[in-house]
């Protein structure tokens, strides 16, 4: 199924948090407090942006919709990335792993699940609005 052109910079985001989810899982060395740093960095400037569209835009409209399910499950999926990138940051090695494997699943349910959805049953107002503070570019 081809996306819609107004998720396309959350789409984008995607394949960055894949990268990031990746080489974390992928990770041999000890996790450092440098490296919670850096994911904590990371995350602000790069997720972060993403789930507050996602949480100010989409999810109130799937949510009046009538799609809960499907927002429940993205709330608990932010918050549970949001609390373990919180314990890696002040150097909690197995809170980085299970945060690189949440964030694979969860951007494989958003692709999957949650974005045919905001396809399907949002109106046009509110994927502009998205493609505005999502542009194809970060």
């Amino acid at each position: 199924m081809k996306r819609d052109a107004r998720l396309h910079g959350l789409s984008s985001d995607h394949h960055h948090a894949l990268v990031l989810a990746r080489s974390l899982a992928e990770r041999k060395r000890e996790w450092t407090h440098a490296d919670g740093v850096d994911l904590g960095r990371r995350f602000i400037s790069e997720l972060e942006p993403h789930f507050r569209i996602e949480e100010d835009l989409l999810l109130p409209a799937l949510r009046r919709s009538g799609a809960t399910t499907l927002v429940d499950r993205t709330v608990e999926d932010h918050a549970f990335l949001r609390s373990r990138v919180e314990a890696a940051r002040s150097g909690d090695g197995v809170a980085a792993r299970a945060f690189a494997d949440r964030l694979r699943d969860h951007v494989r349910f958003e692709e999957r699940e949650l974005f045919p959805a905001c396809e399907e049953l949002l109106p046009d107002d509110v994927l502009e609005a998205v493609a505005r503070r999502a542009p194809h570019t970060r």
